[in-house]
């Protein structure tokens, strides 16, 4: 199984060297894209998946985790898709890309299955298990964290949360791999806390308590954690990996 950080961004991210929130996992069972912001076309066209990805899972309705999905269907099917995609997402998802593109879901020459995302189970396959929990981001009208499995791995992605999240505490019990939001750092905490999100040592106690045997830092925002790097080399942990736009995990 391979972990492709597409985007590592949040949405306040200054500049472009942190694109907006993506993520692709290769498993036995399909490939899956989690979240897909501003840009995640252009590096899956890159890599010639627009044509191949099976599944889309998209946390919540913020723009940051989804607003490059319109594109992304609309390019594959201009690169000549012709299998059907499954993009499980909040309700408004499915209604925000109606608006923006209202003959997109029509005129592609491949079929677009969404599905209304929910707490529980959403996919059994041999190669790939996805089950979602509701997150703690309040600013959301949905948020879900979803696990993935295949091959004996499993992985927990909690898009945008605020930390001692029971559900997700619950989804990601004995998972091997926490993809964690880690928006702020120690100082910026008072924000995170406003705004649901988490801050770069609160994510580590979430993987220990996960009891995760890796932890990826994602959804930062250079702005609100311009020290990540010194806080996570001042841990002193080899079992925390700060993400980076392009970086490709070996699970």
């Amino acid at each position: 199984m391979y972990l492709h950080v597409i985007g590592s961004g949040a949405g306040g991210s200054p500049g472009s060297r942190r694109w907006r929130a993506a993520n692709l996992l290769e498993a036995e069972g399909g490939l899956a894209v989690v979240d897909c912001g501003v840009g995640c076309h252009y590096r899956l066209s890159d890599r010639g998946l627009l044509t191949e990805i099976d599944y889309v899972f998209v946390t919540h309705s913020h723009m940051d985790h989804f607003l490059g999905l319109p594109e992304a269907l609309f390019q594959a099917h201009i690169e000549g898709r012709r299998k059907k995609l499954v993009v499980v997402a909040p309700k408004i998802v499915a209604r925000s890309i109606e608006a923006v593109s209202p003959n997109l879901l029509k005129a592609v020459n491949y079929q677009i299955e969404i599905r209304q995302a929910a707490p529980g189970p959403l996919l059994e396959l041999p190669g790939l298990k996805v089950e979602a929990a509701q997150a703690c981001h309040h600013t959301a009208e949905e948020a879900y964290a979803y696990r993935l499995e295949g091959g004996g791995t499993s992985l927990l992605f909690t898009g945008d949360t605020s930390p001692n999240c029971g559900p997700v505490r619950r989804l990601g019990r004995g998972v091997d791999v926490l993809i964690h939001e880690a928006t702020c750092n120690e100082q910026n905490a008072e924000i995170c806390a406003k705004y649901a999100h988490t801050t770069t040592l609160q994510a580590v106690r979430e993987a220990d308590a996960a009891g995760a045997h890796l932890l990826v830092l994602t959804h930062i925002d250079d702005g609100f954690n311009p020290t990540i790097y010194r806080d996570v080399k001042n841990i002193g942990r080899k079992d925390v990996v700060i993400a980076e736009d392009n970086m490709w995990l070996r699970i």
